[in-house]
């Protein structure tokens, strides 16, 4: 009997020593991840514990779009702090900071492809700057600029932009014009066609893409046309944070195609930002300074999230004229833009 009762014991303490907690990052995610999202990431398992699908956490072109502080907050907060599932719990109440961090670098760990930019670099967007991240986007721009000594003109802008590959994407903008001309005229702008490419894209610091735009002249009238002919557009644009703040930046010149050169235009944007809180519907607050040739305005804006999950976004501001008064004035903007891969209502 002594002899049994040993033996009870003994299995006893080594069933407990074989279910000793987990104390590193892949150990925790395989006790307690890999149930949802398998241990390979792909979300696919035997027994499925969630009535979800979990994200395929191996499919880069989803998962490196986006930021740290995403994961972070997902991850200590739970689904519904990003606008995602309630069926993903929170973590930050049994966990370090430190761990947290772990386990983000886990998960970007699944994506095995190398150059694909860091989603730390896909900041919200700027009014007028042009994003160094490429994106998935459609982007409604209305612009109301009221000159000194002309009428109002109203534009508005529609703007799709797809990725290509891990550091391509490729845009079209279709505008549409209102200007006075004796009497108001309407119509269809200068198409824009055109495409940008990431050049850093292993850099934790700063993302630099280069682009090419080519505006094509195919406004209904003279009015609505920018110039006769087509105009080429070459710019660098730029991303860094600085802080809790980033900075984003785009260079450009245009050159008419059957002007002289003497035309070219030369123009900058440099855009300051800063979110109020980590949530995907925050509010942000930023401004911009532009300049053409030597006409110079400065756009304070702020932008608001619409949706839980960030996929809708909506941007306000005004360009003020900081010189040539007598040939600028103000200029309203703003844009809604959907971020067309991410969901728009969570996943219950």
């Amino acid at each position: 009997m002594f002899l049994v009762l040993m033996v009870l014991i003994w299995a006893e303490s080594a069933a407990a020593q074989s279910q000793q907690p987990p104390t590193t990052i892949p150990e925790m995610w395989n006790a307690w991840c890999a149930r949802c999202h398998g241990r390979d990431g792909t979300g696919k398992v035997d027994t499925p514990t969630v009535t979800v699908q979990p994200m395929d956490f191996t499919n880069c072109r989803l998962t490196t779009g986006e930021a740290d502080a995403d994961w972070t907050l997902a991850i200590s907060k739970g689904g519904p702090a990003v606008g995602l599932s309630s069926q993903m719990p929170a973590f930050g109440d049994v966990i370090s900071a430190e761990q947290v961090e772990g386990f983000v670098k886990h998960v970007r760990g699944f994506c095995k492809e190398r150059g694909w930019p860091s989603g730390n670099f896909n900041l919200p967007r700027p009014i007028f700057a042009e994003k160094a991240f490429p994106e998935d986007e459609l982007v409604i721009a209305p612009i109301a600029s009221h000159n000194p000594n002309e009428f109002t003109t109203y534009e508005l802008r529609t703007i799709f932009e797809r990725r290509i590959g891990r550091r391509a994407q490729i845009e079209a903008v279709l505008p549409f014009e209102s200007v006075y001309l004796g009497t108001r005229e309407t119509g269809v702008g200068d198409v824009e066609i055109g495409g940008k490419y990431a050049l850093t894209p292993h850099s934790n610091r700063i993302l630099l893409t280069s682009g090419f735009d080519v505006s094509l002249g195919t406004g209904q009238s003279s009015q609505l046309a920018g110039s006769f002919g087509a105009t080429l557009e070459p710019y660098l644009a730029a991303a860094t944070t600085v802080g809790s703040s980033y900075l984003q930046g785009q260079f450009k010149i245009e050159f008419p195609t059957s002007g002289y050169w003497k035309n070219r235009e030369t123009i900058f944007h440099v855009y300051l930002g800063r979110d109020t809180s980590l949530s995907p519907d925050t509010w942000t607050i930023g401004v911009e300074l532009s300049g053409e040739n030597k006409e110079f305005g400065l756009t304070p804006q702020i932008r608001k999230g619409l949706t839980r999950t960030g996929a809708l976004g909506a941007a306000f501001g005004a360009r003020i004229p900081l010189n040539e008064r007598e040939e600028q004035g103000v200029t309203w903007v703003g844009y809604l833009v959907w971020e067309f891969l991410e969901p728009v209502r969570p996943r219950r």
